[in-house]
């Protein structure tokens, strides 16, 4: 049973913060796999409170001066996001579309329970090992839900190639609850790239 089903206690203590720790840890895997609901939807990036892309691209090898078509694209950047019925072993998935106003739509559907499982790009050339997961612990007070973390494992690259793409529901200054992608880039010996782009709710 997931700590959110499971009622509050006098002062607002939850009763999930009462079990034992493993029963708690062992819960909170199962509730992990769960594809969070609180994300579909229809969303449009924030361009004034979003970060460049260009750091993250140009981490993977992407030249600089490709940046500012990057940029223009990156401003019409649309999200779709759904969580499919299970399937009959019990995995969830998450579905998210991404689509800018001069490209084509790009889908990735990840099963959440952090099993790889190999891909190729659209043209075939390169492979990489894709994962999905689902976080349920937070460090940052203004996280509002749970966090979908896409895991692309770039192994043709090399040991610690890595990018990771993490979804949550954040509260900001303003008052107002934005989805946050945060595009993190792993790489050996280099420090990692982080790029924040926050969406807000269209349907």
């Amino acid at each position: 049973v997931a700590p959110m089903a499971m009622g509050a206690t006098e002062g607002g203590s939850s009763i999930w913060s009462a079990l034992p720790d493993p029963l708690r840890a062992f819960a909170n895997r199962l509730d992990g796999k769960r594809c969070p609901k609180e994300l579909e939807g229809r969303w449009r990036i924030d361009n004034r409170r979003s970060e460049k892309l260009c750091p993250f691209v140009a981490g993977l090898g992407v030249p600089y001066w490709a940046c500012p078509a990057i940029g223009i694209l990156e401003r019409s950047t649309e999200l779709k996001i759904s969580c499919p019925e299970s399937t009959s072993s019990g995995v969830e998935s998450i579905v998210i579309e991404d689509t800018t106003a001069l490209s084509k739509r790009n889908v990735t559907e990840v099963r959440l329970d952090g099993v790889e499982v190999e891909k190729a790009t659209r043209t075939g050339r390169k492979r990489y090992m894709l994962s999905g997961s689902v976080e349920n612990d937070h460090l940052e007070a203004e996280v509002a839900s749970k966090t979908s973390v896409v895991t692309c494992r770039l192994f043709q690259r090399g040991p610690g190639w890595e990018t990771r793409q993490e979804r949550a529901l954040v509260h900001q200054h303003d008052g107002a609850v934005r989805l946050r992608e945060r595009n993190v880039l792993q790489r050996p010996g280099e420090e990692d790239v982080v790029v924040d782009r926050f969406f807000e709710k269209v349907q």
